[in-house]
């Protein structure tokens, strides 16, 4: 089988090591480089904890042992739900901005976790789908919001003449989702919204156009995916993204990824597909 990988925040490594070593099963065994915080080994497996917080394990028996010490990290302890969002393809060339917003509770966040649930940029494009559709089933609200490649570039075309740039098309995306998923949110409990930090007055700003910052918590941060909601929005936002490109490369009648820019360049169908401002830089 392929490793069973999860992440975790460098400040829980320590409680998780704690938590396996509470599972019978387990038999702490000496570390091998100085990259590993811990490691176990239990019926020819092993779990590897490593210290930039991802932590692997090998075979069925020891990723059930993983699992059951992760989701023992974050127990229910008041009524907050967190809403993230993240976004894909703003850097990309080929194919559209996709972003996406996701409402937990922490029961949910620790499951999602518990499976595997990090930044999107950390998994494999196999796994996306089907982490995709945990993340569906297992959450309070989803909303995402797709840009095609020829809605990018008349948006950034009018930003530009209103002396706009991308960051006013990010903040736009992540608010709309915000507000779509908050929409599904049956709750009176308390809220925290996490996004990751750019253009950080103008995301207040805008974010405090549509929900009330006296009573929602809002957290902007540098590397906002350990947070396992921001997460899960980069997991449906890479979905989107790359169903979007399978979907375009069926209707074109061939492959789009991995595709060079140069090939791109002689497609008749170029800017069905790809960012074209990207290209002329």
């Amino acid at each position: 089988m392929d490793p069973f990988v999860i992440k975790v925040p460098v400040e829980q490594l320590d409680e998780l090591r704690v938590a396996i070593l509470d599972d019978d099963n387990t038999h702490p065994v000496r570390t091998t480089n100085k990259y590993e915080a811990f490691r176990f080994h239990f019926a020819g497996g092993n779990i590897i904890g490593y210290t930039s917080g991802k932590v692997v394990a090998n075979n069925p028996e020891t990723v059930g042992i993983l699992k059951r010490a992760a989701q023992s990290l974050e127990q229910v302890t008041d009524t907050t739900i967190t809403l993230g969002s993240d976004e894909t393809g703003k850097g990309e060339w080929l194919g559209p901005l996709t972003v996406a917003a996701v409402g937990l509770n922490e029961e949910q966040a620790a499951y999602l976790r518990s499976i595997g649930v990090m930044d999107s940029k950390d998994i494999s494009p196999r796994m996306i789908g089907e982490l995709a559709y945990e993340i569906e089933d297992n959450s309070i609200a989803v909303a995402t919001v797709l840009v095609s490649p020829i809605t990018f570039e008349q948006r950034l075309r009018e930003l530009h003449e209103e002396g706009k740039n991308l960051n006013d098309l990010l903040v736009w995306g992540h608010v709309k989702v915000l507000e779509e998923a908050h929409d599904k949110i049956k709750s009176d409990g308390d809220l925290r919204i996490i996004v990751d930090e750019f253009a950080a007055e103008k995301t207040e700003e805008m974010i405090g156009r549509v929900f009330d910052l006296d009573r929602v918590e809002l957290v902007q941060m540098h590397r906002a995916e350990v947070m396992t909601a921001v997460a899960a929005a980069s997991i449906m936002a890479r979905d989107l993204r790359d169903d979007w490109i399978d979907k375009k490369s069926g209707d074109l009648g061939y492959e789009l990824e991995g595709m060079t820019i140069s090939e791109a360049l002689e497609r008749d169908e170029l800017t069905e597909f790809a960012k074209v401002s990207y290209l002329k830089k």
